[in-house]
């Protein structure tokens, strides 16, 4: 990370502490469908979504709903977030 301007390293901060939250939540979207992703707030869990979906987020952003999920329910991550995660 030494190489990365101060804004980067802390976007990159940001989408780590996104991605390895400990909560759950469904998304849900009536384009996209339904993904259960990390949730430490509903924003949070939105920008998981349109990442997962590979949009933009403000397409999304006002028609998604965010539900709490069972806690048992297996999220998705990307790979390099999933090292050592349950």
């Amino acid at each position: 990370m030494e190489d990365l301007s101060n804004y980067e390293q802390a976007k990159a901060l940001a989408r780590e502490r996104r991605w390895t939250a400990t909560g759950k939540s469904r998304v849900e979207h009536p384009k996209y469908g339904s993904v259960v992703v990390p949730h430490s707030s509903n924003l949070a869990a939105i920008e998981n979504a349109a990442e997962y979906w590979r949009c933009d987020l403000m397409e999304i952003i006002s028609t998604a709903k965010c539900w709490a999920c069972d806690q048992s329910l297996p999220v998705v991550r990307p790979k390099e977030f999933c090292k050592g995660i349950r």
